[in-house]
């Protein structure tokens, strides 16, 4: 009771602005309020302190001086936009406390409330977006158990309108389809314990998301929650589509978190799309970085798949090819139509040229549609979404201008152009609107009379004040007199003190200024009242229209993201049939088969960046039923990574529905793209490489069926020889005895390639280089068996290790050949399970025979013959020398 009264005794003794401020943070305690007071956004308390800290503002206060004195830190209104997206940046959540009324026109405190709640993912403004990504805020729902969890899984993005769930089965896909939409928010919410576990998971995955806990979610309110926070009852046809109770309480807790944060309109959402795992080709998270499909090894976009297949024109084309990409389809038929849509723009390039010009003009209509069904429009972003359907008849022109009927059919031809909203904001904007509408002059001239009257009235008034100017001036005599407006007293007559005697008795004095006075008169006064009067009224009447222009446009948004769609499509087909015309793809044959067969593949991107003709394309045919493992060996540097890499990528565009990268290509279905290839380390949570390469390649074990497509390269290379040796034929005896799937395996341990004589299904091939005048030429050409050698010493040289440490390491090389030639037949690894042949291990710390020569003279010999003295510095030499005569004995001084 003494705490409530306290505090009863604290509220007492806030100013009614403060009061205001303490009862909006108390609605959220968790966001940064910005606070308006006039032409400022304020923060106060510990938003200010933090705010101060992230945005390098001065930390101001309040009742400076005083005992309650108040931590404040402000940002301009009109500049608010950048210091909220530093915030969202960080992670923070931004409330907009706004003035619900003009300052001028009220008595006492101006009202003020909450109006936006901005967090990371739920923003709609343009500055604050990636153009060509969704901006998706994910929604996760626990149940069961940390071991057996069910799990729903929700995608909202506001700035589209778009909501997706499912229902997964496991852990490991939740992670896949996290780290494919990369999600700029995640809300996790169900069982604590499940929670804990999966968001530590989560973290590792996705590291820059923004996390936050959300609270508990009856069945009962479901359906209530998605129906009342969206445009229609979405709930009952979530049901009907046979969405599952998991993807529809994700999808409940999406929306009631964007509800809670915009809470003066409903959301853009017209459905909620079932988002059908199954049918997807799975690329987890692992296999999407280490292929760079839409996000290169640097970080940005430059140098990956995404980057040089994407040559679409408009933003909501750009977001569906990164969909795809992403996930590919596993139905051949709808494969199939996508490609079938690709060859249409292939085959008539003068269609397709006109199409992406058009598309060109279009702008990014979908979003426009959204924030007007926001109220979130001004006139010139009304003035874009008119241009862009003056756009759309254009595009639809030059898809009808296709011969072909079926093709027409295919390509969905006939679409709704929405030609009385166009005409509308045609008839109603002026060419180049403002960006703000509060000054006018967004209303084009002859759309409404009254306002056309109301600016007549406002230009007359500037006239007749102009004429009684000269009437004053001549009557009075006062040449100096002028007749000027500013905002604090109006319209006023400015006469300088030389011609003061001249002004009539009849003038009220308003103002004095250096040099001059300001009077007014009853003419004067009559005069500005009319010209203020229609300017005010234009205003009103603007503001009026462009409201009833922006309920039209909401109206309209269903059928404006429809239509946007449709040209998304066409932008996407259009986009990958030119790519497919100017690098010289191929449509691939996919089918139900287990056969990948590739003729000349290419790497789409190391081809980009390639001088012109200097790629050498590489064939490929792996069959889950016969040939399905290729052990692929060779030197660094000449290929096998890309010819790999190559695989992948090729099967993935085919899936996705593009044209690729070959001469001819045979894609069998792929459910599961499963990469391990580069190697990388974990510092944050303590992993090596060598730990994560483990972790990776169990994931891969786990996750393959016979229908996958794994990639790996250089398995065990993070731990010695025997060890690495050990772990590389096991996993690669795994895939193809346990789980038969179409595979590439690289490696250096050429031991490895004896496992073709025992398991049929493992062939050898390399990747050929040639030694040349003491160096290494890359031919990058794959070959049927194995690699003779791995050149290290020869790459090494290329790198420019100094001669001296060449040749001793030619020398020990040439050493420990020797002594693997001679090891007796007991020295191998022991035999490998089903009676497998043994691999003849090279012992390196074998004692030498009592009947071989000195090995340190023998070595020392070696390096000499191997020095090339032609590339050794006399520093080199001497250093040589040295560790030679210490080597057998010698003293290093010549003392």
């Amino acid at each position: 009771m003494a705490k409530k009264g306290v505090e009863a005794d604290e509220a007492k003794k806030l100013t009614p602005v403060m009061r205001q401020f303490e009862d909006a943070k108390a609605q959220h305690p968790d966001a940064i309020l910005f606070f308006r007071l006039g032409d400022f956004y304020e923060m106060f308390h510990e938003d200010a302190v933090t705010a101060s800290r992230v945005l390098s503002l001065t930390l101001t206060s309040r009742n400076k001086g005083a005992k309650d004195e108040i931590p404040m830190a402000g940002v301009p209104y009109h500049a608010a936009h950048g210091y909220i997206a530093k915030l969202l940046a960080a992670g923070f959540k931004v409330a907009l406390c706004e003035q619900m009324a003009d300052p001028s026109k009220v008595k006492g405190i101006v009202p003020r409330e909450v109006v936006r709640v901005l967090t990371p993912a739920l923003v709609t403004s343009e500055d604050q977006l990636e153009a060509r990504e969704n901006q998706w805020l994910a929604a996760v729902d626990l149940a069961g158990t940390p071991e057996s969890p069910t799990i729903g899984l929700a995608l909202l993005d506001l700035s589209t309108g778009e909501l997706l769930a499912s229902e997964l089965g496991g852990v490991a896909p939740l992670l896949a389809e996290v780290a494919r939409a990369d999600p700029r928010e995640l809300l996790l919410g169900g069982d604590p314990a499940a929670v804990v576990a999966i968001d530590e998971a989560l973290r590792a995955v996705v590291p820059r998301l923004a996390h936050r806990a959300d609270e508990g979610l009856a069945d009962a309110d479901v359906d209530a929650l998605l129906d009342e926070a969206t445009e229609i009852a979405v709930a009952a046809e979530a049901r009907r589509s046979g969405l599952p109770l998991a993807g529809l309480r994700a999808a409940a807790r999406a929306v009631r978190f964007a509800r809670r944060c915009t809470p003066r309109v409903k959301l853009p959402v017209r459905r909620i799309a079932p988002h059908d795992l199954a049918a997807c080709m799975r690329v987890d998270e692992t296999a999407q970085a280490h292929l760079e499909i839409v996000r290169a090894a640097a970080g940005g976009r430059a140098g990956s798949l995404l980057d040089v297949v994407d040559a679409t024109t408009t933003p909501a084309g750009a977001r569906l090819l990164r969909r795809r990409l992403l996930a590919p389809l596993l139905d051949v038929g709808a494969i199939r139509r996508r490609l079938d849509e690709v060859e249409v723009f292939v085959t008539h390039s003068r269609c397709r040229a006109e199409l992406r010009e058009a598309l060109g003009d279009l702008g990014d209509l979908e979003r426009l549609a959204v924030r007007a069904s926001l109220r979130e429009v001004g006139p010139r972003d009304l003035g874009a979404l008119r241009d862009g359907l003056h756009a759309a008849p254009r595009a639809a022109e030059a898809v009808g201008r296709i011969p072909d009927a079926s093709a027409r059919e295919l390509l969905g031809a006939s679409v709704d152009l929405l030609p009385e909203l166009a005409a509308l904001l045609a008839r109603a904007l002026v060419d180049q609107p403002p960006v703000s509408g509060k000054d006018g002059g967004a209303i084009r001239e002859g759309f409404d009379a009254e306002l056309d009257e109301c600016r007549r009235l406002e230009a007359g008034g500037t006239e007749r004040i102009v004429a009684l100017e000269a009437s004053l001036r001549a009557s009075t005599g006062a040449t100096s007199l002028r007749i000027k407006f500013n905002r604090v007293f109006g319209y006023t007559i400015e006469v300088t003190k030389t011609h003061l005697a001249k002004v009539p008795a009849a003038w009220r004095r308003k103002q004095t200024i250096a040099g001059a006075e300001r009077f007014t008169s009853a003419e004067l006064d009559q005069l500005a009242a009319d010209v203020e009067g229609a300017s005010a009224r234009a205003l009103e009447i603007e503001e009026r229209l462009f409201g009833d222009l922006c309920d039209r446009t909401a109206e309209a948004s269903p059928r404006i993201r429809e239509l946007c769609r449709r040209l998304a499509a066409w932008d996407v087909a259009s986009a990958l049939a030119d790519v497919a015309h100017r690098h010289d793809y191929v449509r691939p044959e996919v089918d139900e088969s287990d056969v990948l067969a590739i003729e000349e593949g290419r790497h789409p991107v190391v081809e980009r960046t390639s001088a012109r003709g200097r790629f050498v394309p590489n064939d490929v045919t792996l069959v889950a039923g016969a040939d399905r493992l290729w052990l692929v060996t060779g030197p660094n540097m000449a290929g096998k990574s890309t010819l790999m890499r190559q695989t992948a990528l090729i099967a993935l565009l085919a899936q996705a529905g593009s044209f690729v990268p070959a001469k001819a290509a045979r894609i069998g279905l792929v459910d599961r793209l499963l990469s391990r290839v580069g190697a990388s380390d974990d510092l944050a949570r303590g992993d090596s490489t060598f730990m994560v390469e483990m972790r990776e390649t169990a994931a891969i074990l786990r996750q393959a069926t016979r229908r996958s497509l794994v990639v790996l390269d250089e398995i065990g290379r993070g731990t010695s020889t025997y060890d690495g040796l050990a772990i590389a034929w096991s996993v690669a005896e795994h895939l193809h005895d346990a789980v038969g799937c179409r595979a590439l395996f690289a490696t250096h341990y050429h031991e490895l390639t004896e496992l073709s004589k025992t398991a049929p299904g493992v062939v050898n091939v390399s990747v050929s280089a040639r030694e040349h005048d003491g160096g290494v030429v890359f031919l990058h050409t794959v070959q049927r068996g194995p690699a003779s050698r791995s050149y290290g010493i020869a790459v090494a040289r290329l790198a420019g290790l100094p001669e001296s440490v060449l040749a001793r390491a030619r020398a020990v090389l040439l050493t420990l050949e020797a002594g693997a030639q001679a090891a007796p037949a007991t020295s191998t690894a022991e035999p490998t399970r089903k009676g497998r042949g043994a691999v003849p291990q090279l012992d390196l710390f074998a004692a030498p025979s009592v009947a071989a020569p000195d090995p340190a003279e023998r070595l020392a010999i070696e390096t000499v013959r191997a020095l090339d003295v032609t590339r050794t510095t006399p520093l080199d030499a001497l250093s040589l020398l040295a560790k030679l005569q210490a080597s057998l004995g010698g003293s290093r001084d010549p003392a």
